[in-house]
């Protein structure tokens, strides 16, 4: 289980870091307690959208000034500073606070001013007025234009906001009160921000529908041949500005307005087309020219005249999974050219795992800007891959974030091709301070070159996707009803290891004393996985299936112990099982045939295109779960209750085609016959953050703790903080070392201490990998300490462990007594 890094992985750093703008901090507001808006004004706050009045009021029923009114309409909507060479209004000066969004909705007809010149910037914006600017942003013709005697003070409402109190009151957002839409009223801060949550939810919607489709396209083009590839948008009010990522910029010039301009030579690049929090890729191909010579220079990318701008920035990079392991490989391998990122030299600068990184750029300043790029890596015989994508967002005060776009490839992680990818979005012209660049990190991702250029004119304000990241809120551990200790049992490979028989298995389900006489239960749940790799290949998975049906063991083993302990002890009731699916490799090119005569499956796309090769392993995992599923009902295990499926693969490699719909398609498998869908990730992996998507149920996280390493204590801290927040049980470790070898005795001990301190004895459901029989072996043990470790597992399950005041205490130390050579189990799941 304990995830090994090889040898091999050697040059990595950690990045040369500067202050950048934090993230808003949560609100504590003392005048909000009861209001109708409070939710609304609590969760603008903390996406940086709506700040109040002084650090702790907001001042709900205070009225809301036009100037603050259109700076809150405009970052619910993603409309970004614009910057004139006038100013619109009088008093409005275009150094005022919020200037730069009273401009970008005067620009879009949205905000029209007093008439006279002027805006009545800190005059309070009236009830009519706001909805007069609802209208004008998102108007819909397809609503009535009537009144129609909906309000009692209907007369009051000018003629000219007419069409805007009907178009907000069909919409549900601006309703009055008493048959009344007082339109006179002054608007007070609490109804502005309900109105902006309703426009968020409202603009959050159309950014996930932004492209009416979104499949992958292919595109052939003759040297210097031109199109245009913008996406259809103008199906919703207030479109989004279109980003263009490619992966390869060298192919021919891409512009910001979506058109593609062929070079002279043959090349190919990915393009992935933006919009909202839309995108989909278009496969580009160029056919070089016999004529041309294959080596002359590219197109510029565009238009405008373009300064680098990353040189005077700071920036600061965030782990998304913060692991001080982790965090001192990187230093210690390799710190990286001193400028860091920015450098236009060759040294690369590298991140290992803690699932991946925020680059927060501070430009100093607001700055305009048009393309973004960072170079990347591919090294597999190192061990180091590219990237699945790279995100960028941009802030133009570093607390209200907006998705700009997305840079996709299509290399395969395991090509052994050396190349690197210079990922660049390019898009009209934004103003902005703050951008932030995302990338996942499976392993190690190499990195150097990050460039932000700009400079020149903005004709039109951008307008961008609301970008979500507010901090998630904590849903506590997770906790199955009636599933409170899973052991892992790994069967089907290395002998006598992994065979379980009866007198293997009746230690584990009830607890018993020195001299053998049971005092209670111990694990209620065992989940049985393939004890190292099970080939892949029909006949390969067939035979892991034997095993787990064969008589007298493993399964069938552990059934008739619990059918002799319900019947001469008071262990009673079923023991609940999990079972495992096998990983279908993606390398694999010849898995067998699932019938007579029938063609083998290619998961590797080497025949097949990558299309199929994601059809043929699902077709393969529903082979072997229906197998599964037809040989427990017919086994005949009175005794144990089958409560789920485990996914074997402990992480999601988005870089594989079809991986994720992989998942999903077995998930509605399992899910479909009323089964717990389970999987256990290793600490630094990507998935288990948004682990709901994939259609798991049950989800547990791997610290590593228990490692050759030494990680600091913080790993436990930092693995139940990430359990809290994403719902998560956790994965307590040791394996067969822990009965021969001081070392990995007190790494165990001080792994369980810094567990009870952390509250992982009470309200959270545990999974424990044991290696293979090492608890067997432990309470089989005629060392007292050794011996120890199976009853103190005892007395944490049943509630009487208790932590003592040092981090491994002296009568919890080994029985090796000094340097003893390990037996290891030798157990990697990969």
């Amino acid at each position: 289980m304990i995830f090994r890094i090889t040898t091999f992985l050697l040059l990595l750093s950690l990045i040369f870091t500067l202050p950048a703008q934090a993230q808003p901090a949560s609100p504590a507001f003392q005048d909000i307690s009861g209001s109708f808006a409070e939710k609304a004004i609590l969760e603008l706050a903390q996406q940086g959208i709506i700040s109040g009045i002084n650090p702790v009021e907001f001042g709900p029923e205070q009225s809301i000034t036009r100037r603050d009114f259109a700076a809150l309409l405009a970052k619910v909507l993603g409309i970004q500073p614009f910057a004139p060479l006038k100013p619109a209004f009088s008093d409005v000066p275009l150094d005022a606070p919020g200037a730069g969004y009273v401009e970008a909705l005067a620009k879009l007809g949205v905000w029209h001013g007093e008439g006279d010149g002027r805006l009545g910037a800190d005059e309070p914006v009236l009830r009519q007025d706001a909805a007069v600017m609802l209208y004008r942003a998102l108007e819909e013709r397809s609503l009535s234009s009537s009144l129609d005697g909906r309000y009692l003070d209907g007369s009051q409402i000018s003629p000219y906001a007419e069409a805007g109190v009907v178009y907000v009151t069909g919409r549900g957002w601006m309703r009055g009160s008493d048959g009344c839409f007082f339109p006179l009223r002054k608007l007070t801060r609490a109804e502005a921000a309900m109105i902006a949550n309703q426009l968020l939810i409202m603009r959050k919607g159309q950014a996930l529908t932004a492209i009416p489709v979104v499949s992958p396209r292919k595109l052939e083009l003759k040297a210097g041949e031109a199109t245009h590839i913008a996406p259809e948008t103008a199906l919703i009010p207030l479109a989004f500005t279109t980003a263009y990522g490619v992966d390869d910029p060298s192919f021919g010039a891409l512009s910001n307005d979506g058109t593609i301009t062929a070079g002279k030579q043959a090349a190919s690049a990915t393009i992935t087309v933006n919009a909202g929090l839309n995108s989909y890729e278009v496969i580009t191909s160029v056919r070089a020219s016999q004529a041309e010579n294959k080596n002359e220079g590219v197109f510029a990318e565009n238009s405008q005249p373009e300064k680098e701008l990353a040189t005077g920035a700071s920036y600061q990079v965030e782990q998304l999974a913060p692991d001080l392991g982790f965090q001192e490989k990187e230093y210690k391998s390799y710190s990286g050219p001193v400028e860091g990122l920015t450098s236009q030299g060759q040294a690369w600068t590298g991140f290992l795992r803690q699932q991946g990184r925020e680059i927060t750029v501070d430009l100093k300043t607001a700055q305009v800007v048009s393309s973004i790029s960072l170079e990347f890596l591919q090294d597999a015989a190192s061990g180091i891959s590219l990237p699945g994508f790279l995100k960028v967002a941009v802030s133009p005060d570093g607390k209200s974030w907006y998705h700009l776009g997305q840079v996709s490839h299509n290399v395969d992680p395991a090509d052994t091709v050396v190349q690197t990818k210079n990922l660049t979005l390019s898009f009209a012209p934004v103003i902005t301070r703050y951008i932030k660049l995302s990338f996942p990190v499976n392993s190690w991702v190499f990195a150097r070159h990050l460039s932000v250029r700009g400079g020149g004119h903005v004709d039109n304000p951008a307008v961008l996707a609301p970008a979500g990241y507010a901090v998630p809120s904590t849903e506590g551990f997770l906790n199955v009803p009636d599933m409170n200790n899973i052991l892992l049992v790994y069967t089907g490979g290395n002998g006598d290891d992994g065979t379980w028989k009866s007198n293997d298995f009746q230690p584990m389900v009830a607890y018993q004393d020195s001299k053998w006489v049971i005092r209670g239960r111990l694990f209620d749940t065992m989940l049985f996985l393939p004890y190292g790799d099970v080939p892949c290949t029909r006949d390969g998975w067939n035979a892991y299936l034997d095993d787990l049906f064969k008589e007298g063991a493993q399964l069938s083993a552990l059934d008739e112990v619990v059918g002799r302990l319900n019947e001469n002890t008071a262990i009673t009731g079923k023991e609940k099982v999990i079972l495992t699916i096998p990983y279908p490799d993606p390398k694999q090119q010849d898995f067998g045939a699932l019938e007579e005569g029938g063609a083998t499956l290619d998961f590797s796309g080497s025949v097949d295109s990558g299309e199929q090769a994601a059809v043929s392993r699902l077709k393969a995992v529903r082979w072997f779960y229906d197998s599964l599923i037809s040989r427990w009902k017919m086994a005949g295990l009175n005794n144990l209750e089958l409560s789920g499926i485990y996914w074997y693969s402990e992480s999601i490699d988005q870089t594989v085609n079809g991986e994720k719909e992989l998942v999903q398609g077995t998930a509605r498998l399992v899910r479909g016959d009323g089964l717990e869908f389970f999987w256990i990730p290793y600490h630094g992996s990507r998935g288990y953050e948004d682990w709901m998507s994939y259609g798991f149920t049950r989800v547990f996280l791997q610290p590593n703790f228990y490692s050759v390493d030494s990680p600091p204590e913080e790993r436990m801290d930092r693995t139940a903080d990430l359990a809290r927040r994403y719902n998560l049980g956790m994965e307590l470790e040791c394996d067969g070392n822990i009965l021969y070898n001081r070392y990995y005795y007190d790494l165990f001990y001080r792994q369980l201490n810094r567990s009870k301190r952390l509250g992982l004895d009470r309200d959270i459901t545990l999974a424990w990998y044991a290696g293979s029989k090492a608890l067997v072996k432990a309470a089989a043990s005629s060392s007292l300490k050794v011996r120890a470790v199976y009853d103190d597992i005892y007395r944490w399950i049943n509630g009487t462990y208790a932590a003592p005041a040092g981090t491994v205490p002296e009568e919890s130390v080994g029985a090796a007594g000094g340097q003893v050579e390990a037996e290891s189990d030798d157990l990697s799941r990969k």
